[in-house]
């Protein structure tokens, strides 16, 4: 069997049990420790959470005086990927929220000043700036905030995801460089220190059963729900899969 078959076959075999461990959770970035598990879960989880986790977003604006410098079609696109923090419990895909936008120049339009019918939903930021208004201005428009899917358009898209097989330093033998002194898992966390510096006789290999999970969220849930919300809607496609087979039995 060759290295990479070797690789491959490694990669394919599951763990009884996986490990999670949360290695950096800051604002709107986590990034978390997955071992026993392959490529396979790991890239289902990545498109679920960009994909696949239903959050709120303007989706029709209703625009009764705009007389300002920026164009409706460009207001409206700018409304529409303001991020909307959001209670995922309370809303179910297709329900909407009424919000409305009120202002007279001479002003900068940010994105604290969208209120809600609903008060437990508001920008994820309150200082975006949407449009500038001179003397004389006026903007007064209503907008739907919709549930919906990133599989449906990116302004549904919740955050950002991505992995990475975990490195391991290994010298010309194949096995583990102990001289290497620097923790990997703090270099690659240090957002200063992007690459490992190898010395002569070193090298990199990637672990297929252990990866760094990152989850970048655009401010409508917390990392953590986001996870939670993958593994949840995941394990519920793996159930309507399983009754589906045994339907064909």
């Amino acid at each position: 069997m060759t290295g990479a078959e070797e690789r491959k076959d490694t990669g394919a075999r599951r763990s009884e049990t996986m490990d999670v461990k949360v290695l950096l959770e800051k604002e709107n970035i986590a990034k978390v420790l997955i071992k026993g598990t392959n490529t396979a879960f790991v890239n289902a989880l990545r498109r679920q959470i960009m994909s696949g986790i239903p959050i709120l977003s303007i989706d029709d604006v209703h625009i009764y005086e705009n007389n300002g410098a920026m164009h409706d079609e460009m207001l409206c696109q700018r409304l529409s990927l303001i991020p909307l923090r959001m209670d995922a419990k309370s809303y179910k895909e297709g329900e909407k929220v009424k919000l409305v936008l009120e202002k007279e120049g001479p002003c900068t339009v940010y994105s604290k000043d969208i209120k809600s019918t609903d008060p437990k939903i508001e920008p994820a930021d309150l200082n975006v700036p949407i449009t500038k208004l001179a003397e004389g201005h006026r903007l007064r428009l209503e907008m739907d905030a919709a549930i919906g899917s990133g599989k449906m358009h990116s302004k549904w898209q919740a955050a950002i995801a991505s992995y990475q097989e975990l490195p391991t330093i290994v010298n010309d033998k194949g096995t583990k460089d102990k001289t290497y002194k620097a923790d990997i898992l703090e270099m690659l966390l240090d957002e200063k220190q992007r690459d490992i510096i190898l010395k002569e006789g070193q090298a990199i290999e990637y672990d297929p059963t252990t990866f760094i999970f990152t989850i970048e969220s655009h401010g409508n849930l917390t990392p953590k729900e986001l996870f939670a919300a993958a593994i949840e809607t995941l394990k519920a496609k793996c159930e309507d899969f399983r009754r589906e087979l045994k339907n064909l039995s």
